[in-house]
Formats: C-alpha cells, sequence, structure tokens
C-alpha cells in the first residue's frame, strides 16, 4: 500500500471513529498510525478531535494522552496499559491504545477521552475498520 493511500485510509477511519464516538456519546481524541513490520522510523499517524482536545476541568491534554497511547503501543507491539509491562519514559500507562497487525503493516489505533473501556473499543473499532478498507483497497 502506498502512502497516500494510507493516509486516506487513516482520514476515513478516524472518520468513523468519531461516528462511533458520538454514537457512544463521548468525546476526546483519536489517533491512528500505520508502520511498516519492518521499520520503527517511517510512521504514518493522522489525528481527528471529536468535540474537544482538552479536558480542562479535569486537567486532561487528551491530543498528548492518546498519542502517548499510540507510541506506547508501537514500542509493545501490543495494546496500551498492560500492567505487566514496565513504563518506558514518556509513555503514561493509559488503556485505550489499540495493536493490530494487517498484511505487512504494524496498526497503532488510540482514544483518548471516555473511560479506559470505552476509549479501548473506539481504538479497536477503528483498527477494524481499516482492516476492512485495507481488504476492499487490493
Amino acid at each position: 500500500m502506498n502512502k497516500n493511500t494510507a493516509r486516506d485510509l487513516l482520514a476515513k477511519v478516524l472518520d468513523d471513529m468519531e461516528k462511533k464516538a458520538s454514537e457512544m456519546k463521548i468525546q476526546g481524541v483519536g489517533v491512528a498510525c500505520f508502520l511498516d513490520k519492518n521499520s520503527v522510523v517511517d510512521w504514518i499517524g493522522e489525528m481527528k478531535v471529536v468535540e474537544t482536545p482538552y479536558n480542562i476541568k479535569e486537567g486532561w491534554n487528551l491530543v498528548a494522552i492518546a498519542w502517548s497511547k499510540a507510541g506506547e503501543v508501537i514500542a509493545s507491539s501490543a495494546n496500551s496499559g498492560n500492567p505487566k509491562r514496565k513504563k518506558i519514559m514518556g509513555e503514561l500507562g493509559f488503556v485505550g491504545g489499540a495493536y493490530a497487525e494487517c498484511d505487512e503493516y504494524k496498526l497503532a489505533f488510540a482514544f483518548s477521552g471516555a473511560t479506559s473501556e470505552e476509549d479501548l473499543e473506539v481504538a479497536e473499532y477503528g483498527i477494524a475498520q481499516f482492516k476492512g478498507y485495507a481488504k476492499e483497497a487490493k
């Protein structure tokens, strides 16, 4: 898959994640990243704000948290927030980042703004959507 196609799919999936979050009546920030399995430096990532990028009342920067979840997902090749894994500097350890592989690619999707379970549900929904669109694109 070329980079332009990947970016287009990520943008489409983020729109789907926004709709899913709206249906769930939650808001926050969605992140979708795509990376060749043999690389750690050639990320393609996109972000979408769903209503708000922060929660001032509780003191949360949802953009920073969502990207931290994606970074943890790529570093660990697993969902974020695993209590058995020692966090490395820069990681916050929050649940809500989802990992998957699709063909020769790693996928790191995250959502931040709701409960951990809701965040993870939106992230996993995004991965399922991406896989479906990637299959159609072949």
